[in-house]
């Protein structure tokens, strides 16, 4: 998918389909049924635009989504064909620009993360989208069962004067000590070796990455493992499981749904000293200052709920905002018009729901200055 602000760019007319496509057959008929409201709609040539859109119902046979739907993106220089995990209501919108929340929907379906698979037999690295996982080799010489670790690297035992080993990075080992007196100290201490070997062999793989990094594996080790990580998107605590017991298809399910609980965590994106930024003028919850601000450029951050609505219109000469639905006033949506121009002028916009909204707004913003 091509960056959201390159697709609204796009020059026009910009058609924006969805299809539920529930059963076999269904989205046939739904792009037939679309095709003929963009006919009557359109004052100029609408064949040369939908040409492609009746061709790719023909590719489309028999298909269904049960569980997501397809989008199709079409205008006079574009064609794209998307398949989206989430179910979206049904759309047939002809504008002058693509629908700005079916475009982060698109995004949010493709968005990808990494699995560590921690394993004492064999630690994997997976790289996942919201359809699947592959692994991804770790840099060469990485040690990925314990017992390599123990051939490769052994824990230097101190049995009368306890010493920190060394961190890779400060404060990464704080607290953890050699010499022990026990089997299971013993273990923890080669385990963390290893563990530690595994962190600067995942800071390497993941180099330049922001992708989240979701640690699987038995509780005890998940806690070992986060004493020696450094690795900056690190989701804790991860998934609890014996990665060599999973089914792979089961595993990438708990990530899943893991990494949606994180995302559904309040204050994750909203920042916790929300409310101080709107006392300085930094943030807003009034759509009036979000839209205002927005068109010139200052939202650098735009959170909205799924169904957030606020119906009118906007003078960007008085910068002024109306509410209103009177048909006569050309009333818009004026929380797609404010992520539109969030997005238009270099910001994020994201759709989030109410639990990880500041005291459950429908929306609010960030401002650059």
């Amino acid at each position: 998918m091509k960056p959201i602000r390159e697709l609204l760019e796009t020059p026009g007319p910009c058609l924006t389909l969805v299809l539920a496509a529930n059963g076999p057959g269904e989205a046939q008929i739904e792009i037939k049924n679309a095709v003929e409201s963009v006919r009557k709609s359109m004052n100029g040539d609408a064949e040369t635009l939908l040409a492609p859109v009746i061709e790719e119902a023909k590719n489309l046979g028999n298909a269904a989504t049960p569980h997501g739907s397809i989008v199709m993106l079409r205008a006079p220089n574009l064609f794209e064909t998307f398949r989206v995990s989430e179910p979206l209501d049904r759309k047939a919108q002809l504008a002058d620009r693509f629908d700005i929340r079916t475009l982060l929907a698109i995004q949010h379906s493709q968005r990808s993360f990494y699995i560590l698979a921690l394993s004492q037999s064999r630690t994997r690295l997976l790289k996942c989208t919201v359809d699947g996982s592959e692994e991804i080799p770790f840099p060469e010489g990485t040690a990925v069962s314990l017992p390599d670790a123990m051939q490769t690297r052994k824990p230097d035992h101190v049995l009368d004067n306890r010493q920190a080993i060394p961190a890779p990075t400060a404060g990464a080992m704080a607290g953890v000590l050699s010499g022990t007196n026990t089997d299971a100290e013993d273990k923890d201490e080669y385990m963390l070796h290893f563990f530690m070997g595994l962190d600067t062999a995942v800071n390497i793989a993941l180099k330049s990455h922001s992708e989240p990094l979701i640690p699987v594996g038995v509780e005890h080790e998940l806690a070992l493992f986060k004493r020696v990580n450094t690795h900056p998107h690190l989701l804790t605590p991860g998934v609890h499981g014996a990665p060599d017991g999973f089914d792979p298809n089961e595993m990438h399910r708990r990530a899943m749904e893991f990494l949606e609980e994180v995302e559904g965590r309040p204050a994750r994106d909203v920042p916790a000293d929300f409310d101080k930024r709107v006392g300085g003028g930094r943030a807003s919850t009034h759509i009036q200052d979000i839209v205002a601000a927005a068109w010139e450029g200052r939202v650098s951050h735009f959170f909205f709920q799924p169904n957030a609505s606020y119906m009118g219109s906007f003078d960007p000469v008085r910068r002024r905002v109306k509410h209103t639905e009177d048909p006569l006033d050309t009333p818009v949506n004026l929380v797609d018009s404010a992520a539109e121009q969030t997005v238009l002028h270099g910001g994020e916009a994201r759709i989030l729901p109410g639990s990880a909204m500041p005291n459950g707004v429908p929306f609010c913003a960030l401002f650059r200055y």
